[in-house]
């Protein structure tokens, strides 16, 4: 098993990030987003989960082989754009 961050196996680390994709696909404020449409809606009700899913994914690669490692960066990066655009559309775009 191949050990990740701080000597944790990244299967583990995996398993961490889905369970949050998970909550936030499941438990969501939605009094908050009642009232949008759109790309809006859209953003702010999955762009979360879905940055989560996609750091399990970047994980389970990492930790299946190192071969892995530039399809994992890939999916890394992935993740970064979809916390970004939920940034922005949270607290930028009104």
């Amino acid at each position: 098993m191949l050990k990740g961050f701080l000597n944790i196996p990244w299967f583990v680390w995996s398993a961490v990030a889905l369970i949050v994709a998970l909550i936030y696909s499941f438990i969501w404020p939605n009094d908050r987003i009642r009232d949008l449409t759109g790309f809006r809606f859209l953003i702010l009700r999955w762009a979360h989960a879905l940055t989560w899913l996609l750091l399990a994914v970047n994980f389970l690669l990492r930790g299946l082989s190192p071969a892995l490692t530039s399809t994992a960066n890939i999916v890394a990066l992935a993740a970064g754009l979809a916390y970004v655009s939920f940034i922005l559309i949270t607290f930028v775009v009104r």
